[in-house]
């Protein structure tokens, strides 16, 4: 035991100091650069709004997209807008001018065929590469998405038949498991999808015979049947192109 005379050891604070003094010279990293998000942020916002206005077709093919009214109705600067729009030019989604004026991209014939052949080609790609994937629990998404198709078109609502449309060829695109070939197709059929919306507006609604293609595809999936599923796809598209050029002004390529 320590005499009296003995004097106490204290406690070493000195690195609890050197810590406080440390902290409070270390630079805040909370909210240092509160721009690169809300810029991140407001481009990517920006690009989803144009992307989908563009599809629905309240942006439609050759109409000027007035980038500082679209910033100035959105409270955000113009910066975050032409950031969206050079990333939606990349994509074809529109042109930018030498002026700095983005324009909606407008589809040409020839560009239109070849739309079509590529989907044509990715969608029977993605059909091969999903032999042996498609489940039962496919096969009832596939007829649940073909219900709703029918139930939007008794509805007359062309876009949720629209939607549901695009339901069920993303389930043939992503059962096969190809990421970058379902991110082309993804890409190719939004390019297309006002087009769609024009198509089947002056119709009067979906296509009876596109509901009808769609049954002859899941049929030879319930078979097992690759092959068939394949050339009842290629019929399918072959007859899209057919009913796109009646109705929405486009010259067929002879």
């Amino acid at each position: 035991m320590a005499g009296r005379g003995a004097v106490r050891k204290l406690p070493d604070i000195a690195p609890r100091r050197e810590r406080a003094r440390t902290a409070s010279r270390a630079t805040p990293t909370a909210g240092l650069l509160p721009s690169v998000k809300k810029h991140r942020t407001l481009d990517q916002l920006a690009y989803r709004d144009i992307r989908r206005a563009i599809m629905d077709g309240r942006l439609a093919p050759g109409q000027r997209i007035r980038i500082n009214a679209i910033a100035s109705a959105a409270g955000m600067s113009r910066l975050p807008v032409m950031q969206a729009l050079r990333r939606l030019e990349t994509e074809r989604f529109v042109r930018i001018t030498p002026h700095k004026e983005a324009v909606v991209t407008e589809l040409s014939p020839d560009e239109t065929r070849e739309r079509f052949h590529l989907m044509t080609t990715l969608e029977t790609l993605c059909l091969r590469e999903a032999a042996g994937k498609i489940r039962p629990d496919i096969l009832k998404r596939l007829e649940d998405a073909q219900k709703e198709i029918m139930a939007a078109r008794a509805a007359k609502d062309t876009i949720r038949a629209n939607d549901g449309d695009r339901a069920f060829h993303a389930l043939l695109w992503e059962v096969c498991g190809l990421k970058r070939v379902i991110q082309l197709v993804q890409n190719l059929w939004d390019h297309g999808q006002h087009y769609r919306l024009i198509m089947r507006r002056g119709r009067g609604g979906f296509a009876k015979e596109s509901l009808d293609e769609h049954e002859a595809i899941i049929a030879a999936l319930e078979r097992n049947d690759i092959p068939a599923a394949v050339r009842a796809l290629e019929h399918h598209r072959a007859e899209a192109q057919k009913r796109l050029w009646e109705n929405v002004s486009l010259v067929s390529p002879q």
